[in-house]
């Protein structure tokens, strides 16, 4: 079985106990838990963004078609579908918000092709 986490690591604890990341690692191989890499997500993670918009009938917020890899384009895509009326009557387009998320990428082992 693999299984992919997310650690928090409160550095400043870690270095008061003096061993490394890995060394702390150490007690899950006892139990069978292997770590095979890591990689500091900070270090590695990209942004994608996301317009959302005041859905009346559900009083909550929706995100508006797909997330993008810049906030400009977000922007701008939104833009695009108000001025095309390409929005449901249930969205206040005055009442929009951009946010945007981290993400981070896990390449697996290559496996041949039968």
């Amino acid at each position: 079985m693999r299984i992919i986490a997310v650690l928090d690591v409160d550095e400043e604890k870690l270095v008061r106990t003096g061993h490394s990341f890995e060394e702390e690692m150490g007690w899950a191989a006892e139990s069978g838990i292997t770590l095979t890499s890591y990689t500091d997500a900070e270090k590695c993670s990209t942004y994608e963004y996301a317009a959302f918009a005041w859905n009346k009938e559900k009083e909550e917020y929706a995100q508006i078609g797909r997330d993008v890899t810049t906030e400009q384009l977000c922007r701008n895509r939104f833009k695009e579908r108000v001025e095309k009326r390409q929005l449901a009557p249930c969205y206040d387009s005055g009442n929009v918000i951009y946010k945007k998320r981290s993400i981070s990428e896990l390449h697996g082992d290559w496996a041949g092709l039968e």
